[in-house]
């Protein structure tokens, strides 16, 4: 195996890693005290936000995408199910919490009145990509593996990355505020 091979399997193995430690979190919130769980997603989000800008792919520039990169190769693991049971789960843990506004969202530019934002919704959606990519990961061979990781460096350029600023950003706001601290 050459070096770049090389380099791109410890890449797609470490953000796979991530990506099923970080599914997992999110899979169980539900189960955690509020700012615990806010604490786990700053922990991860940062470092899976890292390991996809920094994912090369045959000696392409890390920020670099290309249009033909949506190829279709990340199979759709998480059902709609699952995928409510995290939304539901983070929002019931963040109670009021959960929406907040978002100014960079298209949204504000039309609107005269705040546009809020589900912060469980975000998680939800970044659950969804991380989880399919990792499942894929997991069952692709070596010839298919990067393609499939052209498409999570496609997806991550094209919503992922914007989705995880804006979540990072509301989960260190909440943690940081009073808002979930002991009696």
């Amino acid at each position: 195996m050459n070096q770049e091979s090389s380099n791109l399997s410890s890449q797609a193995i470490s953000l796979a890693g991530l990506s099923v430690e970080f599914g997992k979190i999110l899979a169980n919130a539900a189960e955690k005290e509020p700012k615990d769980f806010l604490r786990e997603c700053l922990r991860y989000l940062p470092r899976i936000f890292i390991s996809a800008c920094d994912l090369k792919i045959y000696g392409e520039d890390s920020c670099m995408v290309s249009e033909d990169y949506n190829t279709g190769a990340i199979s759709d693991s998480v059902t709609e199910e699952q995928y409510e049971m995290v939304r539901d789960g983070i929002a019931r843990l963040l109670g009021e919490y959960d929406v907040y506004l978002d100014t960079p969202v298209e949204d504000m530019r039309y609107s005269d009145t705040p546009v809020g934002v589900s912060l469980s919704e975000q998680l939800a959606d970044i659950f969804q990509c991380v989880v399919d990519f990792a499942a894929t990961m997991g069952m692709c061979d070596s010839d298919n593996a990067t393609e499939v990781l052209s498409e999570f460096k496609y997806r991550f350029h094209s919503y992922l990355s914007e989705t995880i600023c804006s979540a990072q950003r509301a989960v260190n706001t909440l943690y940081q505020s009073q808002a979930f601290l002991s009696e």
